[in-house]
């Protein structure tokens, strides 16, 4: 690894906030732990709401937004299968206070690069719009696999990759064509880690020089995670608080 003194990435996934009292504590708790804890960059993986309605998905993500928005750092959020049961995902955005942000992007923090690519698309490439699909067939249309080839390639190692669908294994909380990603990302050479959800369960699995992460559901209590990249390498930190001292 590239000489670092430390990096903090802090993520959240499948919140599926409805408005609720005790998902609000909960969500505001999560952020909070976050700030606190000296955490550069938070990225929100997907399923951010569980909404009835257009408008009611549109006040959700407006109050995810307010809680986010005390984040003493910057935020980049990523459009999971239930955030657009009922918006496209530029409304998605919009009401998010983005305007103007993709699912599909690439930062760099410390030198380092992370992507985020972006499955909910249907296997002829129609984008998930307003609940035009069905999630379990998601899909990383040809367009996306040369973008990601392109990121790849003009990113320095360790890459980190951030999915809200599980792209390691086969099965329905997967995209269906997994091993043509997985083919991007094992000839790149770069890509150290990939963060996923959806699946709502921690898992992890090694494969050819990657790390594949699933992280358990915010919803069903599990807390925040935090990637820790030093020149150790990259370590995973599950229901992280301030208070804790992250071990190697």
């Amino acid at each position: 690894m590239q000489s670092v003194q430390q990096l903090k990435i802090g993520l959240l996934n499948d919140l599926h906030y409805d408005g609720g009292v005790q998902a609000l504590n909960r969500l505001y708790e999560s952020v909070a732990a976050l700030s606190h804890g000296g955490i550069e960059f938070l990225v929100v993986l997907g399923d951010l709401i569980d909404s009835s309605s257009e408008g009611n998905a549109k006040r959700l993500l407006r109050e995810v937004s307010a809680l986010c928005d005390s984040f003493h750092g910057t935020v980049r959020y990523m459009p999971g299968n239930h955030d657009l049961d009922h918006l496209s995902k530029a409304q998605f955005y919009n009401a998010l206070g983005c305007a103007g942000d993709v699912s599909t992007f690439r930062f760099q923090q410390e030198d380092l690069d992370f992507i985020s690519i972006d499955g909910n698309f249907s296997p002829d490439g129609t984008e998930y719009d307003q609940g035009n699909f069905d999630w379990k067939e998601s899909f990383v249309p040809d367009e996306q696999l040369v973008w990601l080839g392109k990121q790849l390639a003009a990113a320095k190692p360790p890459v980190v990759l951030f999915s809200h669908q599980r792209i390691d294994i086969p099965g329905e909380f997967s995209v269906q064509n997994h091993a043509a990603v997985r083919d991007v990302i094992r000839l790149s050479g770069k890509v150290r880690a990939v963060f996923q959800g959806h699946q709502h369960a921690d898992d992890l699995r090694q494969i050819d020089g990657t790390a594949y992460y699933t992280l358990g559901a915010h919803i069903d209590d599990a807390g925040p995670a935090v990637v820790n990249m030093d020149s150790r390498g990259i370590r995973l930190a599950r229901d992280f608080s301030p208070m804790e001292t992250v071990s190697s």
